[in-house]
């Protein structure tokens, strides 16, 4: 391969900007050098590159697979839940939430302190903020349980979750943060060190709760945080506007009659976790003693994600929507 010969005048372009920028130096002073010229032209900071888009987060939602089989030790000695069937898709519904350089420094910060204070700094209490490699992880808010999903239902059950969202009205909102509580998962092999939510203002958790728990009713799979009996008193009836409705899905068509229940004590986003359980006295301890330092954070929601195996279906809330169905109680 022979090598490219360049023209004369390309070798004089580039000796003509030189000179022009030690001039440009010499112009700004003689404390100035040709590092600080270009970032005076391009800017002293990375902060004035745009942000990375939201959808750029659903491209890197799962890990690399690193086997075909089930391996705990592969993943901090946690069990799955259900054992991996070819054919059958793990699915969740769930508002995705990455927090700030400062809310993830605070929240590091706390978990910090549990370990050297409670846990008596053997790190027990393992961080959800970042991965063994140190990037950042998504945290969410829960709204469904992880469903197995047929390979011809993946497609349907997006489209009726879309349906019921639809319905629902919802708006983008902010959640805040009312303290610190543990929880265990629904297999009890581990606990959970949880930012517990308030209420919004509109009610808008458990509305979407609403929609992710028909989705999954439609499909034969269980709901989430709902009572199988409730109360008079504890529904908030659902009018008109649902009746009749028969979303796309492979099993029985909607209640006629929908309700929604407060739920809200049982939404939260898990920022750390351990293996077996703590004892009421601990919890009561921690809940006491932390909680005030995470109070009142914000959390901003847009959208709603569905993951289905590793596609992610990002699902936008409409700031525009106006709600004529009247939801009672919401």
């Amino acid at each position: 391969m022979s090598l490219v010969n360049y023209s004369d005048s390309e070798d004089s372009e580039h000796e003509e900007a030189r000179k022009n920028e030690e001039e440009e130096i010499q112009v700004l002073g003689k404390s100035s050098s040709s590092k600080d010229l270009k970032r005076k032209r391009y800017g002293n900071s990375t902060n004035d590159l745009p942000p990375l888009p939201d959808a750029f987060h659903d491209l890197y939602a799962s890990n690399s697979r690193v086997s075909t089989q089930d391996d705990p030790t592969l993943h901090g000695g946690r069990q799955r839940g259900t054992p991996h069937v070819d054919g059958q898709w793990p699915s969740h519904i769930y508002i995705e939430w990455y927090p700030t350089s400062a809310e993830s420094n605070k929240l590091a910060t706390l978990i910090k302190k549990l370990n050297d204070e409670v846990f008596g700094g053997d790190a027990k209490l393992q961080s959800l903020l970042q991965s063994d490699l140190g990037a950042e992880l998504q945290l969410h808010i829960s709204l469904s349980r992880s469903l197995m999903l047929l390979t011809d239902e993946r497609q349907p059950f997006v489209d009726t979750f879309k349906h019921f969202l639809d319905k629902s009205a919802a708006r983008p909102f902010e959640v805040h943060v009312s303290g610190l509580e543990w929880v265990t998962n629904y297999e009890k092999t581990r606990c959970f060190l949880v930012l517990q939510l308030a209420r919004p203002t509109e009610n808008t958790l458990n509305t979407l709760l609403w929609a992710s728990n028909e989705t999954a009713k439609a499909f034969g799979k269980p709901s989430i945080y709902v009572k199988l009996e409730i109360e008079p008193s504890e529904v908030r009836q659902r009018g008109r506007g649902m009746r009749g409705a028969r979303p796309r899905g492979r099993s029985r068509a909607v209640s006629r009659v929908n309700v929604i229940q407060d739920c809200t004590p049982c939404f939260h986003i898990s920022i750390a976790w351990s293996h077996g359980s703590l004892s009421n006295d601990v919890s009561a301890g921690i809940r006491s003693k932390y909680s005030a330092d995470m109070k009142g954070l914000p959390i901003s929601v847009k959208a709603v994600k569905v993951k289905i195996g590793n596609a992610v279906s990002s699902l936008p809330l409409s700031a525009n929507v106006i709600d004529t169905r009247g939801i009672i109680g919401a």
